[in-house]
């Protein structure tokens, strides 16, 4: 269950899309999907060494009201830091989800 008194940190989810130039090249770009409450938990060292199975540093756990429209593929924007979403749980019956997050690394970064 989401206790809604701890959603007090504003983040904005973003998802990678790509549209046309006016000639009709692929531009990649970042869109806002949206801005929502959010409960903003940093880990603790044992949990950060559980979470790097797949060699990837996650430093967050963000709790947000369900959505079904967030994927792994989205990163967030949270005090001017961008991070991946590289983990999706979902809390009781659609009351939540929980967001494993890694500090945002550009391809090829």
């Amino acid at each position: 269950m989401v206790d809604v008194g701890t959603l007090n940190r504003r983040i904005r989810i973003e998802t990678f899309t790509t549209s046309a130039d006016s000639y009709g090249e692929p531009i990649k770009t970042w869109a806002v999907l949206g801005h929502v409450w959010a409960a903003i938990r940093p880990l603790k060292s044992s949990e950060r060494f559980e979470a790097q199975q797949v060699n990837r540093q996650v430093n967050l756990r963000i709790t947000i009201h369900h959505r079904t429209d967030v994927t792994e593929q989205m990163r967030i924007l949270y005090d001017g830091d961008y991070y991946d979403i590289q983990g999706i749980r979902e809390l009781g019956y659609r009351e939540g989800l929980e967001l494993l997050c890694g500090l945002w690394k550009p391809e090829g970064g």
